[in-house]
């Protein structure tokens, strides 16, 4: 799991380090910087699962292209790098540091850390040795920036196990960076039918969603219990005989229960399938949801929430999001005071701007559910309104 996300000179982020939970909120102002913190994520997976790509590439995210390099340092001084590193349980991290023509390489874990530049773009063609002892027992490690392998000297059995046992240990955060998944604001399904389409590195559009419904048997059925418990609609797939077209499908449990195409629901049925699709790939711990709650009636922001809950801590989905929605926050507040989740396991930052930098504070959740600071940043333009009412009936 995603422990900790430290990035540094990434558009309006000059210096942050952010602690992540099963769950976790950025909440705050529209442009404070709440997505700056996912995109730096994502352009730190962009570049483990396509090094040899251009520079500038590496801030196209697919559902957005940032522009480059140039144009996501902060304060557009190029002469600085742009740092992200993520930290995930048992004091392992994986990091990037990237500047015009170098990136430097950084991972570790409890016991061991290595570094090393590499030209950008990077082939991942090299590879450098790294001697380690542990125990009386001497391992060579060959790491190339991404994977490491380790062989030991004496080559005894308990040995090379622990050798295995190492790699594992060194590999994982980069095959938890590849693990992470996002949901953007441009989401949901917008035709009737769909076909299986090739696959991006990072599927968001219509087509690549359904087309992770479709080649997955059990995500219709897993999307469907999700459903029925925020709707009171259940969610199949029909594919008609003898061709690949495949038909996305929804019905009310209750009342007419008329089968209709999910394009066809309302566009908040449409774009929460669309996230569950994400949240429920099997490769996928970490999601990353740009404001979950558009389009939601406050009922189905309550259930929505409590769902999350459920597949945070039933189904160890790590779920992160930015929100402008009271009700959601205090949704899953209410989730704490109910147990569905203890205290630690909802992390919750207001996010504010000041001139050019973002910072994220963190507000403390306690056993019953009250957030420390409140929800003063939901409150101001309620209680401007409020004083201008008053002023004019005085």
């Amino acid at each position: 799991m995603l422990s900790k996300l430290t990035v540094r000179n990434f558009r309006s982020i000059a210096n942050c380090d952010v602690e992540f939970g099963p769950i976790t909120v950025f909440f705050g102002p529209t442009s404070a910087g709440k997505s700056t913190l996912f995109y730096a994520l994502l352009v730190l997976r962009n570049f483990v699962l396509a090094p040899n790509q251009a520079l500038d590439g590496l801030f196209n995210l697919g559902f957005q292209n940032l522009g480059g390099f140039e144009a996501c340092i902060f304060n557009h001084l190029a002469s600085k790098t742009i740092d992200v590193v993520a930290h995930f349980d048992g004091d392992r991290s994986y990091g990037l540091q990237l500047g015009k023509q170098i990136g430097h390489l950084e991972v570790a874990n409890e016991f061991l850390e290595m570094t090393h530049d590499v030209p950008v773009p990077y082939g991942a063609n090299q590879s450098w040795p790294v001697t380690y002892s542990e125990d009386d027992e001497e391992f060579t490690i060959n790491w190339n920036g991404f994977a490491s392998t380790v062989a030991s000297k004496s080559g005894t059995p308990d040995a090379q196990a622990r050798a295995i046992a190492i790699a594992e240990s060194l590999n994982m955060p980069v095959e938890a960076i590849k693990k992470i998944e996002v949901c953007p604001h441009r989401r949901g399904f917008f035709k009737p039918s769909y076909s299986p389409t090739p696959l991006t590195p990072t599927p968001t559009s219509e087509d690549e969603v359904a087309t992770l419904i479709i080649n997955d048997q059990n995500s219709p059925a897993r999307i469907s219990i999700n459903t029925v418990e925020i709707f009171d609609r259940d969610f199949r797939t029909y594919t008609a005989p003898g061709t690949a077209t495949t038909f996305l499908q929804t019905t009310e449990q209750t009342g007419a229960r008329i089968p209709g195409l999910l394009v066809n629901d309302g566009f908040g049925v449409n774009q929460v399938v669309y996230m569950l699709a994400k949240i429920h790939r099997p490769d996928v711990e970490t999601v990353l949801i740009e404001e979950p709650e558009i389009h939601l009636h406050p009922t189905m922001v309550r259930r929505f929430a409590r769902t999350l809950a459920h597949l945070a801590t039933d189904e160890k989905k790590q779920i992160s999001f930015t929100t402008h929605s009271e009700q959601f926050l205090l949704s899953m507040l209410a989730c704490v005071k109910e147990g569905l989740l203890r205290p630690d396991d909802l992390r919750c930052y207001q996010v504010t701007r000041e001139k050019k930098e973002t910072a994220f504070n963190r507000a403390q959740v306690s056993e019953d559910g009250q957030i420390s600071g409140g929800l003063s940043s939901f409150m101001e333009a309620e209680l401007k309104d409020i004083r201008s009412f008053l002023s004019v009936h005085e």
